[in-house]
């Protein structure tokens, strides 16, 4: 298991990966991530807008159409959704289009190209909402080529790295709700993103997050957070952003907590060769050493330590011991069906 966040295989390429969806008019309000929560339905059109029925759970006209829902619980006390979109706030390097959208928006892309989903699915950070109970699950999934299309729903990745002694689990707590909005913090939290379409050890790198708050607003028929937005498509250039900073998905939640340099230092972000550690930095000549890490870097020999972050994990807290890197994510999410927990013997849930 390799354990840390972005160690990914993909190509460090400028350019972005379009994530597909269903257009329309949003009818609520913003949330604080600075999208707007999507409606259940939307009224208006566009050339980038999927028009094959298979793209939507209940019609290109149906409930969660504004998401491309893969499922409806409009009827339902309980909401399953998967986030298509995660667009980095900060640190200002992860937000940089080679990791944005070569990266991140590439693996959390499910490949669906009559819906205009280009991408690999192996990103799949999944949610539960329990309206009756107030309780967030969030947790993560296998890659979604392993279990067939998201239509038929989608698995919970559930296991212990040996090495490390992270757990990937679902992670359920209350949350609280203030004005349509959605509310939670975990203590602890670690999500699996996987290399390549296996669910073995090797497969997988980790990323754990400390004190993570997790805010969203969620549609009045339960099947979306934000909204597709093909506005910021461009149907000549198959239905991709019109430029950097632009993305397919207006963002309705926001997700937030750190990771401890240490951490970071760990993962091998496999297409920039260098560690998560050095990619932070923004000064790979200072900070990547003969290992491609911080710790072998002159600068490491220059001081003694590791470079500072921009935040603390003892007081959770910006400066300080500047010990840790805090990371801000805001999302869009569409419905999807999460049948159980992914078993490779039987190769489904």
């Amino acid at each position: 298991m390799r354990t840390g966040w972005l160690g990914w295989a993909a190509a460090a390429v400028l350019g972005s990966i379009a994530l597909g969806g269903c257009g329309g008019d949003d009818d609520s309000g913003s949330s604080s991530s600075g999208g707007s929560g999507g409606g259940g339905t939307g009224g208006g059109s566009s050339a980038c807008t999927p028009t094959n029925a298979a793209c939507y759970a209940s019609g290109p006209d149906g409930a969660g159409n504004a998401c491309l829902a893969k499922a409806d619980f409009s009827g339902d006390a309980v909401t399953q959704l998967r986030m298509t979109s995660h667009q980095v706030e900060s640190p200002a390097p992860l937000a940089a289009p080679f990791v944005q959208d070569s990266i991140i928006t590439e693996k959390s892309t499910l490949f669906e190209p009559d819906c205009n989903l280009n991408g690999k699915g192996q990103f799949n950070f999944l949610m539960q909402i329990d309206t009756g109970k107030k309780e967030l699950t969030l947790g993560g999934g296998v890659p979604q080529a392993l279990v067939g299309g998201a239509l038929d729903g989608t698995c919970w990745a559930e296991f212990t790295d040996p090495t490390s002694g992270l757990q990937v689990k679902q992670y359920s707590t209350p949350y609280t709700e203030s004005a349509g909005e959605l509310q939670a913090t975990f203590d602890s939290f670690v999500m699996p993103i996987y290399l390549e379409d296996k669910a073995d050890a090797e497969s997988a790198v980790l990323v754990p997050l400390h004190q993570m708050t997790f805010k969203a607003k969620l549609s009045a028929d339960k099947n979306c957070v934000g909204r597709y937005a093909p506005e910021n498509l461009d149907k000549g250039l198959s239905c991709q952003p019109t430029g950097d900073g632009m993305f397919a998905w207006e963002a309705g939640g926001s997700y937030e907590g750190y990771i401890t340099v240490e951490e970071a230092d760990k993962v091998m972000v496999v297409s920039l060769g260098q560690t998560l550690c050095v990619v932070l930095t923004g000064d790979p000549k200072k900070w990547k050493g003969t290992a491609s890490d911080c710790k072998t870097s002159t600068g490491f020999t220059d001081t003694g330590a590791l470079p500072k972050g921009d935040w603390c994990s003892t007081t959770n807290s910006a400066g300080g011991c500047q010990d840790s890197w805090k990371l801000v994510i805001d999302f869009a999410a569409q419905a999807i069906k999460v049948n159980g927990i992914y078993d490779g013997a039987k190769g489904g849930c």
